[in-house]
């Protein structure tokens, strides 16, 4: 992996953390307005969705990256 490819992929882990913290910050704002279990249980798929995405970037990165999401 050079330079380039590295800054990339770091780039694309911490813009995929990112999502993730909004989606984890904004569930509990959802649950507080009652929204509808159907509308709630979306929204905790694309969480998963996410997370998931994440794991595969890190995983992908060759552990080169664990950094960029402590």
């Amino acid at each position: 992996m050079n330079a380039v490819e590295y800054d990339r992929g770091t780039h694309e882990i911490t813009d995929v953390l990112t999502q993730l913290k909004g989606l984890v910050l904004v569930q509990p704002i959802l649950e507080a307005r009652g929204v509808s279990n159907e509308e709630l249980q979306r929204h905790m798929d694309e969480i998963d969705r996410v997370r998931t995405r994440l794991a595969e970037l890190v995983r992908s990165s060759g552990g080169g990256v664990l950094s960029a999401v402590a």
